[in-house]
């Protein structure tokens, strides 16, 4: 059924966009400055990439680059499969395609191509929270199985978890009761690390290059964000959805009797009751 409003026309936002040429410093200082997960790379008008914070923590923590990251263009590093829509497109059929493709947001072009708009998973959950509150528990979507570590772990300890499991997030317990969470947002800041250095010396480690001074001297406590909000399996999935957007975060710690964790609700979570959903 149609819904007034409910395309991708009365969603999208201007993107933040940079050039291919441009480099990764430019890309991870925008995305710290304007608290922003992904920007665009257009060419004339028209996009040509995306780069979102896994596209940085992969290609620093994966692979052994030899330059500094004011060094490495875009072009090198971007992804170029954008999955596009065009502006009338149902809020539904992209939440959709953002499950079928992966992805966390879609690009808008109009006919010729040209570069209209962006709308992410964050647009996706504030049309959740607009049209279909009160329709689904926390417990019916959220996911059980939740990746975590120790506060005193050291940091490639969650890198290794996240790139391994292509993960956006692990959370960190103690006793069996989350006490802070790793995002790959905490991981930008490390990029400063790598602009200041003239080549990265790096170590295998379990498939993963990991920097030598990072993994002997931060712990994960050290970047994590503490004390994070949950919430519980029969909450409504709107008010957990209102929270991460109210608090700018992409994910809640779902406890259980005495605050055990008994799993996570994401963002991504809020997507998939959004494609399942009818009016």
């Amino acid at each position: 059924m149609y819904i007034v409003g409910f395309d991708a026309k009365g969603t999208m936002h201007k993107p933040v966009a940079l050039r291919p040429e441009q480099t990764l410093a430019d890309a991870t200082n925008i995305m710290i400055r304007y608290n922003i997960s992904r920007v665009i790379i257009e060419r004339r008008g028209r996009p040509v990439g995306i780069i979102t914070e896994k596209d940085i923590a992969r290609f620093l923590y994966e692979q052994t680059p030899a330059r500094r990251i004011d060094e490495i263009r875009l072009e090198e590093i971007m992804s170029t499969g954008l999955i596009t829509v065009n502006p009338d497109s149902d809020l539904r059929y992209g939440a959709k395609l953002m499950q079928k493709n992966q992805v966390s947001s879609l690009v808008v072009v109009d006919a010729k191509n040209n570069l209209k708009g962006i709308f992410t998973k964050t647009d996706l959950v504030n049309a959740y929270i607009e049209y279909f509150s009160l329709r689904h528990k926390v417990r019916a979507f959220m996911t059980k199985k939740v990746f975590t570590v120790a506060p005193d772990e050291p940091i490639h300890a969650a890198i290794m978890l996240m790139m391994g499991n292509r993960i956006s997030r692990v959370v960190v317990t103690k006793n069996g009761s989350p006490v802070g969470i790793v995002s790959g947002k905490d991981l930008l800041p490390l990029g400063a690390y790598f602009s200041t250095q003239g080549g990265i010396g790096l170590k295998r480690k379990v498939q993963a290059f990991i920097p030598s001074g990072v993994k002997a001297r931060m712990l994960v406590s050290d970047i994590m964000t503490p004390e994070p909000i949950v919430t519980e399996p029969d909450s409504d999935l709107a008010d957990a959805a209102y929270v991460m957007i109210r608090n700018r975060i992409s994910g809640l710690p779902v406890v259980g009797p005495r605050g055990a964790l008994v799993g996570i609700v994401t963002k991504s979570d809020i997507v998939t009751a959004l494609a399942h959903s009818s009016a």
